[in-house]
């Protein structure tokens, strides 16, 4: 079975209008909170955001959430104290490392409860630096997933229980 998620799970960001019951979103909160951490930091935060308008302005400032992130049911935005990594070149790199090992999480998390998701490129547009940082504040941003049911077919890799 997870040899056949692997296979076969990729980014989707064609979503249903179905939300996401309360056991989806805290199974993927508790992925969140498992996920692995350089030195155990758990330094990466996430914020949830559901509603439309603040999905749409974010698509407006990420690079990577054009067109597509305001219809996800769900995006964790992820954050990185940056207090937490000791030395200073590691804020380059580290922050970045502990969000891909979550957003590896949530994906698997999301496979595992038949759900779809796509991760977002953390990259914002340097003229709307200071809206998303007005916003969301001042940590470092280190992506996003965004997440939700499946349009159309049931992903292969969903079980099918009776």
């Amino acid at each position: 079975m997870l040899a056949q998620l692997l296979a076969e799970r990729h980014s989707d960001r064609i979503f249903a209008d179905d939300p996401l019951s309360t056991d989806d979103f805290g199974a993927l909160a508790d992925a969140i909170l498992t996920a692995p951490s350089s030195c155990d930091r758990r330094a990466v935060y996430s914020v949830p955001v559901t509603d439309r308008d603040t999905k749409a302005l974010l698509g407006g400032l990420l690079v990577g959430g054009v067109g597509w992130i305001h219809r996800a049911p769900l995006a964790f935005l992820l954050f990185a104290d940056r207090d937490a990594y000791k030395a200073g070149d590691e804020v380059v790199y580290m922050p970045y490392l502990d969000a891909g090992a979550i957003i590896g999480q949530l994906g698997l998390a999301a496979a595992g409860l038949g759900l779809v998701g796509s991760c977002i490129n953390p990259s914002i547009r340097e003229a709307h630096r200071p809206l998303f940082e007005a916003r969301f504040g001042p940590d470092l941003f280190c992506g996003a997933y965004a997440v939700g049911h499946p349009r159309g077919e049931t992903p292969p890799w969903v079980l099918e229980t009776s």
